[in-house]
């Protein structure tokens, strides 16, 4: 049996881990704030972002491709007045429209191609199934930089200041790093997945009734850090599955592990019944699945910035107090015990990166021997 398999080991909750000064940790969540209260600097650099085309002339066919034309024109409820000033341009939020022509022809037709002015974060870093269409890629990492508003900002950050610090802990600063982008990435890849299934379920069978798929407007703008987040809980389920946490909605104190099945079951309830904000908690389980799947797999993250190097061709690094462990002698069964009462008291993320060596060449030497 291995040392990681003896139960006593987790009978006892970890601590939540708490950023230090200079962790990944905090540095994520400074750029986030930075990110969102820095944009209003940068407010006169707003500028419009597409959102659909509507032709009210029935004798277009569906199949003719539309391309916008002419100045941006300021919207006057359902109808479209004169040209926009520069102020309206740039002033996030104003509603904007623009004449529609036909692409083949550059005959006018009757309907509008709509923007909305947004700050240029926003405009620029936003993830959507349009942009990624356009091969804009950057935006599968830059949208989780991004929030809506300052609650939306503030219950993400709490997140990662009460959870990212234990999963930093357990998998090393570079390691969480990746790990952190990676959970972002796949949730908006799940974004992705069911909103374009949502669109071959409408354009080849005709129904918006399929549950689970996502039948909003490919240019639906998706943004946030909950991705990541939720990859971070499920992932402090893992390490510490019974540390007691206290909710805030509701008030009750329950299991680190139950709160992420919570959490996950509400974001599945959500999708399935095209509930409200569907589309973020779809991010929310890609987030989920990748942070279940790669917390029990770290050695996938090491290559994440393997660049300009190729990891593979070099021994994986190590701290240096644990290198060279093949040279020392096998750990005695005082030290182990001595690891394994630290772990029982303190949690397995109290451990240094030496005494965690130690565990896991007991671990082999035990599974070597059948032990």
């Amino acid at each position: 049996m291995g040392i990681y398999d003896r139960e006593y080991v987790f009978r006892k909750p970890a601590r939540m881990g708490r950023p230090g000064l200079f962790s990944v940790n905090t540095w994520i969540i400074l750029i986030n704030a930075a990110v969102f209260f820095g944009g209003f600097m940068f407010k006169n650099l707003s500028v419009p972002v597409y959102i659909d085309t509507r032709v009210a002339d029935p004798s277009v066919p569906a199949t003719v491709r539309l391309e916008p034309a002419g100045p941006y024109l300021s919207t006057r409820g359902a109808g479209v007045g004169s040209p926009a000033t520069t102020r309206e341009v740039h002033t996030p939020g104003a509603e904007l429209a623009k004449a529609v022509v036909r692409a083949d022809t550059k005959e006018p037709v009757n309907g509008i191609a709509r923007y909305r002015v947004e700050y240029p974060f926003h405009a620029y870093g936003h993830f959507s199934t349009y942009t990624l269409f356009k091969l804009e890629v950057w935006r599968a990492v830059t949208f989780q930089f991004l929030h809506a508003s300052i609650t939306h900002l503030l219950f993400n950050m709490l997140g990662l200041y009460f959870f990212g610090g234990m999963v930093e802990q357990y998998l090393g600063s570079k390691r969480y790093l990746a790990f952190y982008l990676v959970c972002g990435i796949a949730g908006a890849l799940a974004y992705l997945l069911l909103n374009v299934a949502g669109y071959v379920a409408l354009d080849f069978f005709g129904t918006t009734k399929i549950p689970g798929l996502l039948y909003n407007a490919s240019t639906t703008p998706l943004v946030g850090a909950s991705a990541g987040v939720f990859g971070v809980i499920l992932a402090c389920a893992f390490i510490s599955p019974n540390s007691i946490v206290q909710l805030i909605f509701p008030p009750i104190p329950m299991k680190l592990r139950t709160m992420a099945f919570v959490y996950v079951g509400i974001a599945v309830l959500t999708v399935l019944f095209g509930g409200h904000n569907a589309g973020g908690e779809a991010a929310h389980l890609g987030g989920a699945v990748a942070g279940f799947f790669l917390i029990r797999r770290p050695h996938l993250l090491r290559d994440f910035f393997d660049v300009f190097t190729d990891s593979r061709k070099k021994s994986p690094e190590r701290p240096p107090e644990v290198r060279a462990t093949a040279a020392r002698p096998p750990v005695r069964d005082e030290e182990v015990d001595r690891i394994l009462a630290k772990v029982s008291a303190e949690g397995l993320h109290s451990l240094t990166a030496a005494e965690r060596e130690s565990l896991r060449r007991a671990s082999e030497s035990r599974r070597a021997s059948g032990s």
